[in-house]
């Protein structure tokens, strides 16, 4: 994974949990206290294991953050306006988690099978490059 993927993702999160807090001020909230303490935690697990590295595991915990976000939404503990901001900046940081486990996947190497050695065409033969009976040509 790139600095660049993970600075991305970093700061997603931070904006995630930008937006939470500031939902808490004010004469009138949009989310209520409890929820946004529970938004949070969640937000943060989903950070620490994005900065370790733990990309599925940052994953799950984002699926628990936006499953909690929809139960306040259904409650009536955050507004609609401020559940849509919330739902916006998880699926920007799904997207970015989607691209760093992608990215962070090792590129599997072919191994040959034991025993076994492809043939090659030395240029010489007069079967043109056609596959032979011992050939494994697939056909």
């Amino acid at each position: 994974m790139t600095v660049r993927s993970r600075l991305s993702t970093g700061v997603v999160a931070a904006l995630l949990v930008a937006a939470t807090l500031t939902a808490c001020s004010g004469p009138s909230p949009d989310l209520a206290t409890p929820t946004a303490d529970k938004l949070q935690s969640g937000v943060l697990g989903v950070s620490t294991a994005a900065a370790a590295g733990d990309f599925s595991g940052a994953q799950s915990a984002l699926t628990a953050v936006q499953a909690d976000l929809l139960t306040a939404a259904a409650a009536g503990q955050v507004s609609a306006a401020r559940s849509a901001e919330i739902q916006a900046a998880i699926n920007l940081v799904t997207g970015d988690l989607a691209d760093a486990i992608e990215t962070s996947r090792p590129t599997p190497t072919p191994t040959p099978t034991e025993g076994q050695s492809p043939s090659v065409d030395k240029g010489g033969n007069k079967d043109n490059g056609k596959c032979k009976k011992k050939d494994d040509c697939g056909d």
